[in-house]
């Protein structure tokens, strides 16, 4: 957590828009130009804030299509927990990949053209990484939030 209230607002200003100009930023916080850069600066060499990146529209992109892939993991396989996450993770269209606890241990999502593309990937690839037993997908009819 920030030591600032200000670290705090800043924050919020650059999760909505990291491409903002400083000055923009500061203009809006009423804060000056200086403290807003010095802030972001200390909040980057703290590790708070890890980088800067893109929110993509993906149906421009023609992966309309969002899956969630819940994975039972198969214990005797030859490989851990984490070794088959970290497969699964390698796999083109995977865009995240979660341990979990649970009835489930392991929780993927994809992205892709077609429900037939995101078949084709969880019968042609999930199903074929060491240690994936089991496999539950469920598609996404709509992002009401999404982290970017």
């Amino acid at each position: 957590m920030p030591q600032e209230p200000k670290d705090e607002l800043i924050l919020q200003k650059l999760r909505l828009d990291s491409s903002k100009p400083v000055s923009e930023i500061a203009s809006e916080l009423d804060m000056p130009r200086t403290t807003v850069q010095e802030r972001i600066k200390k909040l980057l060499q703290s590790g708070i804030i890890k980088k800067f990146t893109i929110q993509t529209d993906y149906s421009k992109l023609g992966e309309p299509v969002t899956a969630f892939i819940l994975v039972s993991f198969l214990a005797g396989s030859g490989v851990s927990q984490k070794e088959a996450a970290q497969k699964i993770a390698e796999i083109p269209d995977i865009c995240e990949v979660h341990v979990i606890s649970g009835e489930w241990d392991i929780i993927a999502k994809a992205r892709g053209e077609s429900i037939q593309s995101i078949g084709e990937l969880v019968l042609d690839k999930i199903r074929n990484v060491k240690g994936v037993e089991r496999t539950l997908t469920c598609t996404s009819f709509a992002a009401i939030k999404e982290a970017v």
